[in-house]
């Protein structure tokens, strides 16, 4: 029980960051294409509280990279080019995590055998989670940014189509997941992820 309470302590800076990083890079990319809503309802920020959600943070966790911190609310309205550019905020914040990986995983191959067991820990999981929000980010599961994807890239009748059914996709993959049915599938793929950002890092 100890061990285990001591991996969440560890596991939390990567948590807040990997969310923290995610949601504002959302805000900061909607604001960059004209929309104020973000700024004004004050997430346009790096304060880890504004972006926290309890549950989304806890799924985290226990999932190794399923859930997600308090979405940051948008609107297309003021875009130049709406299909562009909500795609553009769609992605970019998985793009951010992935780069984040990279460098915290450099920070962990280089320095962190010079360093506490823990800090070691921290640097790692930092890595392995903005990874894991990235990869599971890729699922057209609500709240995950592959609806806003599947909202620009489908045609609009296909797009009502998987709405309808979006709220009973969520539940059974919810409960498949649970029931660790992804566990070592998406554990595999973050895993494979790390590695190919080591490999860049050495080509770098």
């Amino acid at each position: 029980m100890n061990n285990y309470f001591l991996l969440f302590l560890c596991s939390i800076p990567g948590l807040l960051i990997a969310t923290t990083m995610h949601e504002f890079t959302r805000a900061a990319a909607s604001t960059a294409f004209g929309d104020e809503f973000p700024k004004n309802s004050g997430r346009l920020t790096l304060n880890p509280i504004k972006h926290f959600e309890p549950i989304g943070f806890l799924l985290l966790f226990y999932s190794g990279g399923f859930g997600w911190g308090k979405p940051v609310e948008t609107s297309g309205l003021y875009y130049k080019n709406r299909k562009r550019d909500t795609l553009l905020v769609a992605i970019l914040p998985s793009v951010i995590n992935l780069l984040l990986g990279m460098v915290f995983l450099g920070l962990y191959v280089n320095i962190g055998t010079m360093m506490h067991p823990y800090v070691s820990l921290i640097l790692y999981y930092v890595c392995y989670y903005n990874v894991g929000i990235a990869v599971y980010n890729i699922l057209p599961v609500a709240p995950m940014d592959c609806v806003k994807v599947l909202s620009v890239l489908l045609p609009a009748n296909k797009y009502y189509t998987y709405l309808q059914y979006e709220k009973m996709i969520q539940v059974i993959f919810l409960f498949l997941l649970f029931l660790g049915f992804f566990t070592g599938i998406f554990q595999a793929i973050i895993t494979g992820v790390i590695q190919v950002l080591g490999s860049l890092l050495f080509i770098l």
